[in-house]
């Protein structure tokens, strides 16, 4: 989403229909031999430039800026050179850059590419700098274990805690004269509040924003009726289940209290906190998601509107779930771990980053800085917090990254759904094409 994002598609996105992991999906990427000892500089001067890239909003690139700049302060002989986009952009730049041999040292990583990553050795093991450069003891260790390691390496360090939710502008809601959503609705309940609201706004807004080609948002309504998304290396939810999300989009759109097709192209991917592309932002409908509570800082940055956030829908339970926002790693070619893992201790572990970033990436992963942070929550960190103990409380599924091949995946998902949005395919062969395609995918990768 993010950034989860912008997340955080992703915390996230996080948001997030992805983009392509192109060069990357295409094979293996070597890894360098590194030094064991603190890398020298090859120019022999003593000074040390690392290339670190992350996705997001301006406010968020501001204080990383600020944190870089702290920790030049503190390490003199230490360069950050920083590159960083929004969350539709970053991930066709890194695979390019992956694809060229020109990995950044440091990069921000989402819980949905992490696999992928690691997988083709693209990011480093930081096991070996554990307890020296970098401390880990007050990161959630259930995390850094099941979802930071991929088969046996420290590849990512969880940055915040994150919950899946739908942001929503409050003031649409009182100029409709409509109560806003509650904070657990069911499906049934989402619609019936945008119908509502689309019959007192008129033509230029929607009730609600049309998530149907989100595959991260279908993996939220799997999870709400019970389902796996994911078993065995392949798709877990049945054909019917497929279905049902499907119809249940197209009848929305063929009444009128969603976007049309050609509309809801316009705005995607969902999650890139761009106020020229996003719908929430632009005033076209007043609820929007898949979002998360790591993006809702991005999203107060920048409406004028008062909004806040529920839920994701539910059906046999909530459709929300608990995941990191964001990771951050290393990169398996940079002639510099030791000094990358520094900044990556500094960044998390640090009284001095903290007081700069903050919630804006979520609430903190380290119990030890959320503490020290928590007697300066705003209203806005409180209402993160609050949202992230309410799903976390309502018994949620865990955020499945997928196997090998999901970021392919993603892309054909969208690719399949659009074309069954614009009445080029029926929904059963939406279905069949999107199980068949995707099942080539997974055999070809696991």
């Amino acid at each position: 989403m993010a950034s989860l994002h912008g997340l955080t598609r992703k915390l996230v996105v996080p948001m997030i229909t992805l983009t392509l992991l192109g060069g990357l999906a295409a094979g293996c990427v070597p890894t360098e031999k590194k030094n064991p000892s603190a890398a020298a500089d090859p120019s022999g001067s003593g000074k040390v430039e690392l290339r670190f890239t992350w996705w997001g909003s301006q406010g968020r690139h501001d204080r990383t800026l600020k944190v870089i700049e702290k920790f030049e302060q503190l390490h003199p002989n230490i360069k950050i050179k920083p590159e960083y986009t929004s969350f539709d952009g970053y991930w066709e730049k890194l695979s390019t850059q992956v694809a060229g041999g020109n990995v950044p040292d440091l990069m921000q990583m989402s819980i949905l590419y992490i696999k992928e990553y690691s997988d083709r050795g693209v990011l480093d093991d930081l096991a070996p700098y554990v307890g020296k450069e970098l401390k880990i003891d007050d990161l959630n260790a259930d995390v850094v274990k099941n979802q930071g390691t991929v088969k046996g390496k420290l590849t990512g360090l969880p940055v915040s805690d994150n919950a899946s939710a739908l942001i929503y502008n409050k003031e649409m809601y009182q100029q409709a004269g409509v109560e806003p959503p509650k904070l657990d609705m069911t499906w049934k309940e989402y619609f019936d509040k945008a119908r509502e609201v689309k019959s007192k706004l008129g033509e230029k807004v929607y009730g609600a924003f049309d998530m149907s080609s989100s595959m991260e948002a279908y993996m939220y309504y799997v999870f709400s009726v019970g389902e796996q998304m994911y078993k065995d290396n392949r798709l877990g939810f049945t054909d019917q289940t497929f279905k049902n999300w499907l119809k249940m989009w197209d009848d929305a759109r063929k009444e009128g209290i969603i976007p049309p097709a050609t509309m809801t192209a316009s705005f995607m991917p969902i999650g890139n906190a761009d106020p020229n592309k996003d719908a929430l932002m632009r005033g076209i409908v007043p609820i929007m998601g898949p979002q998360f509570t790591a993006t809702f800082p991005a999203y107060e940055n920048v409406m004028k509107d008062k909004i806040d956030m529920v839920s994701y829908p539910k059906d046999k339970q909530t459709g929300s779930a608990i995941l990191p926002a964001m990771f951050l790693s290393a990169s398996a070619k940079s002639k510099y771990p030791k000094e990358a893992a520094m900044f990556l201790d500094f960044f998390l572990n640090s009284k001095e980053a903290a007081d700069i970033l903050e919630t804006e990436r979520g609430m903190p992963e380290n119990k030890k800085m959320l503490e020290y942070l928590t007697p300066k929550f705003n209203e806005r960190d409180k209402k993160m917090a609050s949202m992230l103990q309410h799903v976390t409380s309502s018994k949620p599924s865990m955020y499945d990254g997928g196997p090998k091949g999901t970021g392919e995946v993603n892309k054909l998902f969208e690719q399949i759904v659009q074309k069954q949005q614009f009445g080029k395919a029926t929904i059963d062969e939406a279905a069949a094409e999107f199980r068949k395609e995707a099942d080539k995918i997974y055999e070809k990768n696991n």
